[in-house]
């Protein structure tokens, strides 16, 4: 079952490409898992070389582990991320370029881009600029 409250194909066609995918994923504790030579549990999901989330599939540019992603991921809601709205206008080149872009950016309320928010059955429920 899809619960995310956002529409991410949406927030794609927007300019969003995979913004949330380059954020660092801090796992809840009960999501790690133990380690096999007695350190400690990983504590994120790893990234791959371009900084994007391993399990982001280039293809699709979808989740490969949708259904079994971390909750961090179910519960983010982008449309309250400053970050968004930089990525939607100046791109993501890295995400230490896009902090130091968002220090810098000011971006009114309401010239915010709003990435759709899906309805109670999952589906797509627009809710426009602004």
């Amino acid at each position: 079952m899809d619960d995310s409250i956002i529409d991410c194909e949406a927030g794609r066609r927007l300019g969003c490409h995979t913004f949330c995918c380059r954020l660092l994923v801090r796992l809840y504790e009960d999501e790690r898992q133990p380690s096999t030579d007695g350190s400690p549990a990983k504590g994120c999901v790893d990234k791959s070389p371009d900084g994007r989330c391993l399990y982001l599939d280039r293809n699709t540019y979808g989740c490969s582990i949708w259904e079994k992603r971390p909750r961090v991921c179910r519960e983010y809601d982008c449309n309250d991320d400053h970050l968004l709205q930089v990525a939607i206008r100046q791109g993501v080149k890295n995400i230490a370029q896009l902090s130091k872009d968002s220090m810098r950016i000011h971006i009114p309320k309401e010239c915010c881009v709003k990435v759709p928010s899906r309805g109670c059955a999952g589906e797509p429920q627009s809710e426009g600029n602004g």
